[in-house]
């Protein structure tokens, strides 16, 4: 079996190297070239080639619509999902907002306290001269109290 192989492959050989033996194989693929034209240049063969494309065509038509279908299943529940996420966001801010207005309330509390304390001890050290001046003081202080503090 190996002897045999062998010689096939030297005949294989010599006939493909040898002067003859290429000009054949050159002449057989030429023929197989122009046979493969003249086939792809049949009708028939163009009426089948045509019906291929169409039904490509339509397959892919057919796989569009429903790859846009199935996207728009899928957009259908993440917009849903992005919906619920804004809106707990907006309930978060809201809340944050509403304790942030209680700490600036409770602050301008604070600060009103302390200046009117250290308007008690500026009056006490330079003598207690000055009642009129506490009530234009509180007056003006309870007026710089922020506006937002009312109502909420």
């Amino acid at each position: 079996m190996r002897l045999f192989t062998l010689g096939a492959g030297v005949a294989i050989g010599y006939i493909i190297g040898s002067k003859r033996g290429k000009a054949e194989f050159e002449r057989s693929l030429n023929a197989v070239k122009k046979n493969a034209a003249e086939t792809w240049k049949d009708p028939k063969v163009q009426e089948t080639v045509t019906k291929a494309g169409e039904t490509a065509k339509q397959y892919v038509s057919t796989v569009a619509d429903s790859v846009k279908k199935h996207a728009n299943d899928a957009a259908t529940p993440v917009a849903d999902v992005a919906i619920d996420a804004a809106a707990r966001a907006e309930d978060t801010v809201k809340k944050a907002g509403s304790s942030a207005e209680k700490l600036v309330d409770q602050a301008a509390e604070k600060v009103e306290k302390q200046a009117n304390a250290a308007d008690e001890k500026a009056r006490e050290s330079s003598g207690g001269t000055g009642s009129s001046d506490s009530s234009s003081s509180s007056n003006t202080d309870s007026s710089t109290k922020p506006s937002g503090s009312n109502g909420r």
